[in-house]
C-alpha cells in the first residue's frame, strides 16, 4: 500500500474535504483555517503510522443522554468534547465511505481544532508576555494611580513604548467605562481599534470600536471608542459636556495641527465644567513645559522608548543659505550613491536590513530616485521605491513588500514615513535634515511651500525608525553644530496656515466668546486673526455687527467638513438647482487629486487620460472622471483596470461618493434639500428593501472579516523599481469586494442613471456650473496675461489682484489654446475670460492649481464694487 493509501480516509480525502469543509460545515473552503488544516492533515499523513488511530473501533456503538453526551468511560475515538453534527455536514454524500475512514477523520479533526486552540493560548501567552516586557508596563500603576487622584496626566512616551495600545487598556481594567481615545488620522483609529481588541480578546465583540468620518464599529456596549480629533469637536456641538465619556485621552498632540490644537483647548474648558471628567495627553516628543504649563501644572509621566542601538554618522553635505529661494528642485545624489555603495561594501547581501531616505519634496525624490536606479540596475542589490501622497495607494502598499534574498528595499520619503506609517526591516536611514513646510502668507493669500531645516523633534523621529526591529545606523547629511542650530520643536499650524477655519470652528461652539479672547495653546499671530476675521466678514460668514456670533450662512458652513469657499459653493449649487453636478466639484475639491503622480509622468498613462480632459478647467475633468468612472461600474467593467490605466487613484473616488451623500445629508439637515433618503427607502418595495439590507449586512461582514484578517506580504521582484512595480498584476483583494460592494449600498441603479444624467452637461448647464463654480471662489480669480504665446509647453501667465505673473499649473486641465480668445486691435472682445483657482500655491515659482475659465461678465453679476467710465467700454470690477 502507498503513502497515499496507508490510513483508513486516505483514499477518500479530497471527497471528506470537500463534504466537511463548506459555508455551514467546519470551516469555510475559503478560509485560512481550512488552508491550515489541509497542511495540518498532510503533515500527519507523512509522520504518523496506522497505529496512531489504535482504539478506534469502527463497530462500536457509544451511549448517549438525552442532549446527546457520550456516556461511559472516556474513548480516544469519540469522546463528549468532540460531535460532529448532522446539520454541520450532510453525511448522505459520505453513505458509500466506510465508518472507519469517517471516524479517523472527524478525529483528525478533533485533533487539528486542539491544535489550534492550542496555538491560540499560546500566542495568548506570549502577547500577554510582550505586553508586560514594554517599557509602559512599568509605570502602570504610576499611571493609574496619578490619574485617580489629577484631573489632567501629561504622557510623555518614547517611539516603542506601547503608550497608543497599552494605556486605554489600562483605564478600562481600572474600571472606567467610557473612554474615548482620540487620534489625528482615520487610519490610525481603525489600526488600534483592531489591535486593543485583539489584546483585550474582544476580537468579534464591540468593547472596543472605532469610529470615523464614514465609518464606525460603535455600539451600545462599547466601552472604548477610538475616533479622529475632528469627530470629538462635531460631538461637542450636540452634546458640550461630552457626558458620554468619563476618560478623553488625546493621542499624538505634538503633531499641533489645528484641529488637534483647538481640541486641547476645548478640552480644558471642559474639565472646568466636568470636575469628574479625565483627561490624558499623550505623544512621543511632546513640548512638556508648554502643555504643563498651559494646564496649570499638570503632572507628568515620562516613558523610554524601546529601540535597538541606532550609530549616528554625521556626514554634512555643501550647505546653501537655506533663506534664499530655491530656483529648481535639483539635488546632488553624489552622497547618496556613496552611502548606497558604503552598505554594499561593508554588509553582507544576505544580511537584512533596508533603507529609508528621508527628503523634502516630490520633485527631489524622482530626481534621486532616477540617479539611485541607475545604480541599483548595475549591482543588482537594491530595489529603489517611493513614498510619498501623490502616488496611488497601490504604489504606497509596495513599500511595505519583501525584497527578495540579497537585495534590499531603498524608499524615498517625505516625513510621510516619521510617524505616519511604520516600515518594519528599516535598518539604514538617511535623513536630508530638509522638510518642506507649507506656510499661508496673509497679505498675498497664497500658500508658500517652503523648504526648511527640521526640528530636533524631527530628527530624533526619523532616527529612530532605524532601530526598530534591530539595531540601526542613521547617517545625517548635516553636522552636529547643525543639529543643535534647529528649533526644538516644528513650527505649530496655527503659526503658518490660514485661520479661517478655526475661527468657523470656534464661532460655531456657540461661546459668546470673542474669537481673539479665546484660550489658544498657542496664540495665533494677532494680525493673521485680524485678516481672517475680515476676510469672513467679506465673505458674509461673521456678523459684521458682533463678530462673536455667525450669520445664518456661516452656521450651514461651519456644519460642512470643507474649506469656506467650497461650502458656499455648495449652497449656491442649491440655489441654482445644480446641486448633484456641485457636490461632485465640491466633494472633489475636497480631497487629494484623483489623478495620480503617474499620470503625468508616465507616457502612456499620460495618453490614456486624454480623453478625459476638460479645457474648460480642473473641475468640468473631474465630472468627466467621475461619469466614466460609474458608467462603468453599472456596467460591471474592472474600474481598477480602467483607473490604473488612466492614472487615477480609485480610492478618491470612492470617497468623492461617501463625500457627495455626507455633503446632501448636512445640507438636507439644515433644510436646504428635501430629505432624499427617506423618500427613496419608502418607494422600495419590500423585496428591494430585503436586498438592501442584505447588502448592507454583507458589507458589514466583509470590513468585519477584513479588519481581523492577516495580511499576507508580497515579494517584490529583482530589478522592478518605482517606475515598474504596478507592471506586475495583483489578485483582486478582500479591499477590492469590499469598495465594490460598498457603491452597491452607497449608489442604487436609479441614481446611478440620474448621475450620468446630470453629469452630461450641455453648453448652457456648463456655463451655469462654471458660474456657481466662479461665485464660490470669489474673490479668488486672476486675469491671463496679455503676451502669453499660447504655445504648448510653455508657461502662461496670469495676473491675481495679490500675485502678479503667476503661472497656471503645468498639470492643470487648462491648455494654451484654450486660453486664446480673439480680440479687435483696440483689445476689446466679447469674449474675455477669467480663471477661478482653488489654491494659489508657492513653490519654486507660484502656480494657481484647480482653475476653471469662466466668461469675464460673470464677474459683474456677483462682484462687491462696480466702476465704470463715461463714454467708454471699460469698467473695474472689485
Amino acid at each position: 500500500m502507498g503513502d497515499e493509501n496507508k490510513f483508513a480516509f486516505s483514499k477518500y480525502k479530497s471527497r471528506l474535504i470537500k463534504t466537511y469543509f463548506t459555508d455551514s460545515g467546519v470551516f469555510p473552503s475559503t478560509s485560512t483555517s481550512y488552508q491550515e488544516f489541509t497542511t495540518f492533515i498532510n503533515g500527519l499523513e507523512k509522520k504518523t503510522d496506522q497505529k496512531f488511530f489504535k482504539g478506534l473501533d469502527k463497530n462500536k456503538a457509544f451511549t448517549k443522554d438525552d442532549l446527546g453526551v457520550v456516556q461511559g468511560c472516556y474513548d480516544r475515538g469519540l469522546d463528549s468534547r468532540f460531535r460532529v453534527e448532522e446539520t454541520v455536514v450532510d453525511r448522505f454524500l459520505v453513505r458509500d465511505i466506510p465508518n472507519e475512514a469517517i471516524k479517523q477523520f472527524e478525529y483528525v479533526i478533533k485533533l487539528f481544532l486542539e491544535f489550534i486552540n492550542w496555538k491560540k493560548m499560546r500566542r495568548v501567552t506570549q502577547m500577554r508576555q510582550t505586553q508586560a516586557n514594554l517599557p509602559i508596563a512599568a509605570s502602570r500603576n504610576d499611571i493609574i494611580k496619578i490619574l485617580d487622584e489629577n484631573q489632567v496626566l501629561i504622557l510623555a512616551g518614547d517611539t516603542g513604548c506601547g503608550k497608543s495600545t497599552q494605556v486605554p487598556q489600562y483605564f478600562l481594567q481600572a474600571g472606567y467605562r467610557k473612554i474615548a481615545c482620540t487620534q489625528p488620522r482615520r487610519i490610525a483609529c481603525t489600526a488600534l481599534a483592531k489591535r486593543v481588541a485583539h489584546e483585550t480578546l474582544n476580537i468579534f465583540g464591540s468593547e472596543v470600536a472605532f469610529q470615523t468620518r464614514f465609518e464606525k464599529t460603535k455600539t451600545n456596549r462599547t466601552r472604548l471608542l477610538f475616533l479622529t480629533d475632528g469627530l470629538l469637536v462635531r460631538q461637542m456641538l450636540s452634546d458640550p459636556l461630552l457626558s458620554q465619556y468619563d476618560v478623553i485621552i488625546l493621542d499624538e498632540v505634538h503633531e499641533r495641527h489645528l484641529g488637534g490644537d483647538l481640541l486641547v483647548a476645548l478640552m480644558k474648558m471642559l474639565i472646568q465644567r466636568r470636575s469628574d471628567l479625565k483627561l490624558v495627553l499623550m505623544s512621543a516628543t511632546i513640548n512638556i513645559d508648554l502643555f504643563s504649563g498651559y494646564f496649570e501644572g499638570a503632572p507628568v509621566v515620562q516613558v523610554p522608548g524601546r529601540l535597538f542601538p541606532i550609530e549616528v554618522q554625521y556626514m554634512p553635505v555643501k550647505e546653501y543659505d537655506i533663506e534664499e529661494k530655491k530656483k529648481s528642485c535639483k539635488i546632488d545624489s553624489a552622497p547618496y550613491l556613496k552611502i548606497l555603495q558604503m552598505i554594499d561594501n561593508k554588509y553582507a547581501g544576505k544580511e537584512r536590513g533596508d533603507m529609508l531616505i528621508f527628503l523634502n519634496g516630490i520633485g527631489e525624490i524622482q530626481m534621486l530616485a532616477d540617479a539611485l536606479k541607475e545604480y541599483a540596475d548595475y549591482s543588482k542589490r537594491w530595489i529603489i521605491l517611493m513614498l510619498h501622497s501623490t502616488l496611488s495607494v497601490e504604489e504606497q502598499n509596495k513599500v511595505f513588500d519583501i525584497a527578495p534574498s540579497g537585495v534590499r528595499k531603498c524608499i524615498l520619503s517625505t516625513n510621510i514615513a516619521e510617524t505616519s506609517v511604520t516600515i518594519d526591516g528599516i535598518r539604514f536611514v538617511v535623513d536630508s535634515g530638509k522638510v518642506n513646510l507649507l506656510k499661508f502668507d496673509t497679505p498675498t493669500r497664497s500658500h508658500r511651500l517652503a523648504e526648511c531645516w527640521i526640528s530636533r523633534a524631527s530628527a530624533d523621529q526619523r532616527k529612530g525608525r532605524a532601530g526598530r526591529t534591530g539595531p540601526g545606523i542613521c547617517y545625517r547629511l548635516y553636522s552636529q553644530a547643525q543639529m543643535e542650530k534647529m528649533d526644538a520643536f516644528t513650527p505649530s499650524e496655527i503659526k503658518r496656515v490660514s485661520l479661517e477655519s478655526l475661527i468657523m470652528q470656534i464661532l460655531n461652539m456657540g461661546l459668546e466668546m470673542d474669537v481673539r479672547d479665546f484660550p489658544f495653546l498657542e496664540e495665533p499671530n494677532p494680525e493673521a486673526l485680524k485678516h481672517a476675521l475680515e476676510i469672513m466678514i467679506f465673505q458674509g460668514v461673521v456678523d459684521p455687527v458682533d463678530s462673536k456670533r455667525l450669520t445664518p450662512l456661516g452656521t450651514i458652513l461651519a456644519t460642512l467638513p470643507v474649506d469656506l469657499l467650497i461650502g458656499k459653493m455648495l449652497v449656491y449649487g442649491v440655489i441654482t438647482n445644480e446641486i448633484d453636478v456641485i457636490l461632485t466639484v465640491a466633494a472633489g475639491l475636497s480631497v487629494q487629486s484623483a489623478f495620480t503622480n503617474r499620470s503625468f509622468r508616465d507616457y502612456d498613462t499620460v495618453q490614456n487620460r486624454n480623453s478625459l480632459l476638460s479645457d474648460i478647467g480642473d473641475a468640468f475633468t473631474l465630472i468627466k472622471v467621475f461619469r466614466e468612472w460609474i458608467y462603468l461600474r453599472r456596467k460591471r467593467d474592472d474600474t481598477k483596470k480602467w483607473c490604473r490605466k488612466c492614472g487615477i487613484e480609485e480610492s478618491r473616488l470612492l470617497e468623492i461618493v461617501k463625500l457627495r451623500r455626507q455633503f446632501r445629508q448636512i445640507l438636507e439637515q439644515a433644510e436646504l434639500l428635501n430629505t432624499k433618503v427617506d423618500k427613496e427607502w419608502e418607494n422600495l418595495s419590500s423585496k428591494e428593501r430585503k436586498i438592501k439590507l442584505g447588502e448592507k449586512r454583507k458589507l458589514n461582514l466583509l470590513k468585519r472579516k477584513a479588519q481581523h484578517q492577516t495580511k499576507t506580504r508580497k515579494y517584490l521582484k529583482e530589478g522592478q523599481h518605482f517606475d515598474t512595480i504596478l507592471d506586475q498584476n495583483d489578485e483582486d483583494g478582500p479591499q477590492d469586494d469590499i469598495n465594490s460592494l460598498e457603491f452597491q449600498v452607497l449608489v442604487d441603479d436609479n441614481e446611478i442613471t440620474q448621475q450620468l444624467r446630470t453629469h452630461k452637461l450641455d453648453h448652457d448647464r456648463s456655463l451655469l456650473v462654471q458660474f456657481i463654480i466662479s461665485m464660490g471662489l470669489y474673490p479668488q480669480f486672476a486675469i491671463e496675461d496679455a503676451h502669453n504665446n499660447h504655445r504648448t509647453g510653455s508657461e502662461q501667465f496670469a495676473h491675481c489682484a495679490t500675485k502678479p505673473f503667476a503661472i497656471i499649473h503645468p498639470n492643470s486641465s487648462l491648455t494654451p489654446e484654450s486660453l486664446e480668445i480673439h480680440k479687435e486691435k483696440d483689445g476689446s472682445s466679447s469674449n474675455h475670460q477669467l480663471i477661478f483657482y482653488g489654491l494659489l500655491l508657492e513653490t519654486i515659482k507660484p502656480f494657481l492649481c484647480n482653475n476653471t475659465r469662466t466668461p469675464a461678465l460673470f464677474l459683474v453679476l456677483f462682484c462687491r464694487n462696480l466702476s465704470g467710465y463715461p463714454n467708454s467700454i471699460v469698467f473695474a470690477c472689485i
